[in-house]
């Protein structure tokens, strides 16, 4: 794609022309270069970034502002991948697992309370394939610490629709023995 105008960007990446043009103003995306008077072009790093932060809120639930700083954690050279999966799961996890039991048990359901072994040696098995996935990048801190991201938010919402599906095939499987 090398350079592109604003309104290729907006066909390839599927957002309006206002909202580049307001990400560009709020810094979430790097201002393009200017050719002309009337014409700026941007490079496949902008289609990268403008799809990552599409993701981060369409799939991955964050607000605008929890996304500008998720993507300033990994645009920040200073901070290790490590750092930059805390800004992550930060951004994503504002429920904690004493308050979701403590709801469950508001609920009557305190049994849930006996699914968190389960849960936990789950995502145990879990984190060392994904962070073993993280780590594929061989050192490159910005591909790792994107990784980490991707991995963390949308990772999350992956997770879910394979539980619902396998929570659906379950189910029918029960229901029609």
């Amino acid at each position: 794609m090398s350079e592109v105008g604003i309104t290729e960007l907006a066909r390839v990446t599927g957002l309006s022309v206002a909202a580049i043009k307001y990400y560009v103003r709020e810094g979430l995306i790097e201002a393009p270069v200017r050719v002309s008077a009337n014409r700026s072009d941007y490079q496949d790093s902008h289609v990268s970034r403008v799809r990552l932060i599409r993701a981060l809120i369409e799939l991955g639930g964050l607000s605008l502002a929890d996304a500008r700083t998720v993507i300033g954690a990994v645009e920040d050279p200073g901070r290790t991948t490590h750092s930059v999966l805390g800004v992550a799961q930060r951004a994503v996890s504002d429920s904690s697992i004493d308050s979701i039991l403590t709801a469950a048990d508001g609920l009557g359901h305190s049994s849930l309370r006996s699914l968190v072994d389960v849960y936990r040696d789950a995502a145990n098995e879990l984190a060392v394939v994904e962070l073993d996935w993280v780590a594929q990048a061989d050192g490159d801190r910005d591909t790792q610490a994107e990784k980490a991201v991707v991995g963390t938010i949308l990772g999350d919402a992956l997770l879910t629709a394979v539980r619902r599906e396998a929570q659906r095939a379950e189910s029918a499987r029960r229901s029609h023995p």
